[in-house]
């Protein structure tokens, strides 16, 4: 009798293409919900970050009016009548001044807070050997021992240049002082959050930077302050007697994001009419306290106003952060 072979259903190995797509499609809506939970994540240990990086502005802001008779620094934007390329000082300028000083060793008490105006003409404040200033070599030390702060810790600092940030071949740094055109010798920084979005490239090392901190201090002999509910428009709301000059920062803002200021303005943008109309209305209705409603009232109404434009980079949207949330 012939032997037989007895057949053996042979076992599958791997798995059938309906199988891999099921887990394929399983992982893919894992991640559907997952990614956004992460992004969102990532974007909460930002603000955080941002929120503690104001508040250590604000601890240096205590510091310096403790030691200039209770005052804080001005916010008004300095300048010639007309504004013109490259000649303005803005508040954000005079925040970092304050802070850290122009050349980040301590605020020189001799300023005039004028950028321009202290470039070349006297070389006595923020005294260097470097050009323009050209300064003696006594000069720099008297300058040097006359020095407040800092009241940042200057080797952290999220410092740079106006011309660092925006470098747009057309605009450039528009009206506002831009730190680099005369020289070395003649600094004057921003003070940049911490959504770090703009490649800066320094003396062969390359850094990131964020959007400049905005910052306006009150007018505390003011009681007028616009109001917002009544109207769609602010056409005179930035005159000086009024609590918040709008002004203080106006040619920083409209030279748009440090990542595409040519297409991309800020809602507190007053001077860009197509997309913005309303700019100046943004900017007291975003910092007008809705509590108080007897007569308009902004937050910190006799102190200062700190901003980020927060994670999108655009001043004026629900994503900003201030001192006062």
């Amino acid at each position: 009798m012939k032997g037989f072979t007895m057949k053996t259903k042979k076992k599958k190995i791997g798995f059938t293409i309906v199988e891999l797509l099921t887990v394929m499609a399983v992982i893919a809506m894992l991640l559907g919900i997952l990614l956004p939970a992460l992004n969102l994540v990532r974007k909460l240990a930002k603000d955080t970050y941002q929120r503690a990086q104001l508040h250590s502005i604000d601890v240096g802001l205590e510091t310096y009016s403790n030691e200039n008779d209770g005052r804080y620094p001005e916010s008004k934007m300095l300048g010639p009548a007309t504004p013109a390329t490259n000649q303005m000082t803005v508040g954000s300028q005079r925040l970092a001044e304050a802070l850290i000083g122009r050349d980040m060793l301590g605020l020189d008490p001799n300023t005039s807070w004028d950028a321009y105006a202290d470039r070349a003409g006297d070389a006595s404040p923020y005294a260097s050997t470097k050009q323009p200033k050209g300064s003696s070599q006594t000069q720099v030390e008297n300058s040097l021992k006359r020095r407040q702060g800092p009241y940042l810790d200057a080797t952290k600092a999220e410092a740079f240049q106006v011309g660092e940030l925006f470098t747009d071949p057309t605009t450039g740094a528009g009206d506002v002082y831009d730190g680099i055109t005369f020289g070395p010798g003649a600094p004057a920084p921003v003070l940049t959050d911490t959504y770090r979005v703009k490649r800066v490239v320094r003396a062969g090392k390359t850094m990131m930077a964020g959007t400049p901190i905005l910052y306006y201090k009150a007018n505390t002999n003011s009681l007028t302050f616009p109001d917002t509910n009544d109207t769609s428009s602010i056409l005179n709301a930035d005159a000086e007697a009024a609590i918040y000059n709008s002004r203080d920062n106006e040619e920083l803002i409209t030279l748009g994001t440090v990542t595409d200021g040519s297409s991309v303005q800020h809602l507190f943008d007053e001077l860009g009419d197509t997309l913005t109309p309303t700019g100046r209305w943004y900017f007291y209705d975003k910092i007008t306290n809705k509590q108080i409603t007897s007569q308009p009232r902004p937050y910190n109404s006799t102190g200062y106003i700190l901003m980020s434009a927060g994670f999108d980079g655009i001043f004026g949207t629900r994503d900003d952060i201030y001192n006062f949330d």
